[in-house]
């Protein structure tokens, strides 16, 4: 396979994962003002207050309002989110009177997807995704776009030791941290002068094939910030391919939450090429 058409297939694969499993926001960047002191700190300082500012928490609740756009379709809906801090994250899609038509698993070690509305589900497993698409990228980064987190790919955690990794740059009002994976993925992190990250880019080696998440309307929440919007686009060529909008409505962390799920019988199991392919992905 050429590297382009293998770049594609991986940012493909890796939006199909997030755009199902969370079609996020897109709004601009409220909440997000610079303060022209604040980095006048070293830049491994500042790295560092960014990874301290990120919103950190046991569980995760919120329901949420959804919007997709991609090249040929286009809906909204309403949804309902449930994380469990490195464990698992579950979106149940409710486009209708609440009625759940599709509902997504995602794990540390698996992803699981159920279409309840033409009785399908896809399930499988990161080491079987990452043997197609030789992709670094797990469920911890994953778990670190939602929770507004620095991450390093294919590392489960975050810590300032890891500022040796990353390229910075950085002026008045903004930082920006970067790193290149071992596939020659590249992931930039942009940080305002308030230490609150702002967005999170995935592109690969030529820059053609981008993937971008943003943060905005940040919500105090337990003495923290919560971005209570968020976006994710994908964009090929400089055309954007799909965009999902996230706004988050009365979000709750460290409260009890239930997770139990099972497939129910008589689903018929499909690929994940086929679940991305039913969203007209191209």
């Amino acid at each position: 396979m050429k590297k382009m058409e293998l770049d594609g297939k991986i940012l493909k694969i890796l939006c199909g994962v997030l755009i199902i499993s969370l079609f996020a926001a897109c709004k601009t960047n409220k909440g997000a003002t610079a303060y022209d002191a604040d980095i006048m700190k070293t830049e491994e300082n500042f790295f560092s207050s960014v990874i301290d500012r990120s919103c950190r928490f046991n569980t995760l609740s919120a329901r949420i309002k959804l919007e997709f756009e991609g090249r040929q379709k286009q809906f909204s809906s309403r949804a309902s989110l449930k994380m469990i801090y490195n464990e698992r994250l579950q979106l149940s899609i409710q486009p209708l009177l609440g009625i759940e038509m599709f509902f997504i698993e995602v794990g540390a070690d698996s992803v699981k997807i159920v279409d309840r509305m033409n009785k399908l589900y896809m399930t499988d497993s990161y080491d079987n995704l990452k043997g197609e698409t030789q992709i670094d990228f797990n469920f911890h980064n994953l778990q670190a776009l939602f929770a507004n987190q620095i991450f390093v790919p294919g590392e489960n955690d975050i810590s300032p030791a890891h500022f040796r990794l990353f390229r910075s740059t950085a002026d008045r009002s903004r930082a920006e941290f970067k790193l290149k994976d071992t596939n020659g993925m590249f992931y930039t992190f942009e940080a305002g002068g308030n230490e609150q990250l702002l967005s999170t880019t995935i592109s690969n080696g030529s820059g053609n094939l981008m993937l971008a998440w943003n943060y905005g309307n940040f919500l105090p929440i337990d003495n923290q910030r919560f971005p209570s919007e968020m976006t994710v686009r994908l964009s090929a060529d400089g055309d954007i391919q799909g965009t999902v909008s996230l706004s988050f409505s009365t979000p709750e962390i460290n409260s009890p939450i239930n997770t139990d799920f099972n497939i129910p019988s008589g689903y018929k199991r499909v690929t994940m090429a086929q679940i991305i392919n039913s969203l007209e992905i191209k």
